[in-house]
């Protein structure tokens, strides 16, 4: 069986798991838990160690971009030494990863919605522009086009 590199997300998504080209399959090997109940505390997405170390590394996205070397100033800035790096078997792919999804769980702190609000549209679209606000405040906009090359 062939590679299925067709361009339409479609096709993509109707590519057996283990054919997915390798970038597709970095969105969507991450761990998850199979349910959420309100009982119980929700399991952070990283581990502390590497919680500190990543966000250290985003306030260094700014002036270096997403990097090794952003990685390595964030690693420096935690205590860490920098063969520490080993521990992001993506590099700085990791600090794009820690970027999307720590803004996307603070969404929920950012956005509230009324009871009687029903209207997703009005949902979705607040939801994005609160999104794309978090990028302006975070300082990453400029370095977005860095992350397509990665």
């Amino acid at each position: 069986m062939a590679l299925c590199t067709r361009s339409p997300l479609r096709a993509l998504l109707q590519c057996p798991a283990t054919l997915r080209p390798a970038f597709y399959r970095t969105f969507t090997t991450t761990a998850r838990r199979p349910y959420y109940s309100y009982e119980h505390d929700e399991v952070p997405p990283y581990p502390e160690t590497e919680s500190t170390i990543l966000s250290a590394a985003l306030t260094h996205v700014p002036s270096q971009g997403f990097t090794q070397e952003a990685l390595r100033s964030g690693l420096r800035d935690a205590g860490y030494r920098d063969a520490s790096a080993n521990l992001f078997p993506r590099g700085e792919f990791e600090v794009v990863m820690y970027h999307l999804t720590t803004q996307r769980l603070g969404l929920k702190h950012r956005v509230q919605f009324s009871e009687d609000e029903s209207r997703v549209g009005r949902k979705v679209k607040a939801l994005v522009l609160e999104r794309l606000r978090a990028n302006v405040d975070a300082g990453v906009v400029p370095r977005w086009q860095e992350v397509c090359v990665l």
